[in-house]
C-alpha cells in the first residue's frame, strides 16, 4: 500500500504507446470505462497488463481492468487514503463516494457484467481483494492475478 501511494503521488499518467497497447486488447465498452479512470489509475492498470506472470491476453484485460469500480467513487489519493483508514478503523461507517470507494470490487465486477466484458475480467474486478484461498478461480489464477495487482 506505501508504494502504491507514493506511485499515485509521483504518477504523471500513462504512456500513450502503452495505451494505445492496452486499447487493442479492449472491446469498445471496455475502452470506454478504461477512459474514464483517473491517470494514477490508468498506469496502474498498464503496469498490472503488463506483469510477466500474466499467460494471456484474457488475463490481461482482466488485471488491466479489476479497478474500474474506483470511478464511481471519484476520489483523488488523499481521499481514498483517509477512506481506506476509516474503513479499517470503523467498518460499515462510510457512506457517500468513501462508501463506493470501498465497495469498487462489487461495483467494478457489475460495470463489467453490464459492458459485455468475459466472465475472468468480472469475476477478478469482485474478488481481487480476496485472498487466494478464498477466489473461485484456479489458484495458479489468482495468484498470477494478485502479482500483477
Amino acid at each position: 500500500m506505501a508504494r502504491r501511494f507514493f506511485q499515485s503521488i509521483l504518477d504523471q499518467g500513462p504512456d500513450a504507446a502503452e495505451e494505445d497497447w492496452l486499447m487493442g486488447l479492449l472491446s469498445e465498452r471496455e475502452a470506454t470505462l478504461y477512459a474514464q479512470m483517473s491517470p494514477v489509475d490508468r498506469s496502474h492498470a498498464l503496469r498490472s497488463a503488463r506483469c510477466p506472470a500474466l499467460a494471456d491476453d484474457a488475463q490481461r484485460v482482466a488485471a488491466a481492468l479489476h479497478d474500474v469500480g474506483k470511478i464511481q467513487a471519484g476520489l483523488g489519493t488523499w481521499a481514498r487514503v483517509a477512506a481506506t483508514v476509516a474503513g479499517v478503523a470503523q467498518p460499515g461507517v462510510l457512506r457517500g463516494r468513501w462508501a463506493d470507494y470501498r465497495d469498487h470490487p462489487r461495483l467494478g465486477a457489475a460495470m463489467l457484467r453490464d459492458a459485455g466484458s468475459a466472465e475472468l475480467t468480472v469475476t477478478w474486478a469482485a474478488e481481487h481483494h480476496l485472498s487466494a484461498r478464498k477466489s473461485s478461480l484456479p489458484p495458479e489464477l489468482a495468484a498470477a492475478l494478485a502479482a500483477a495487482d
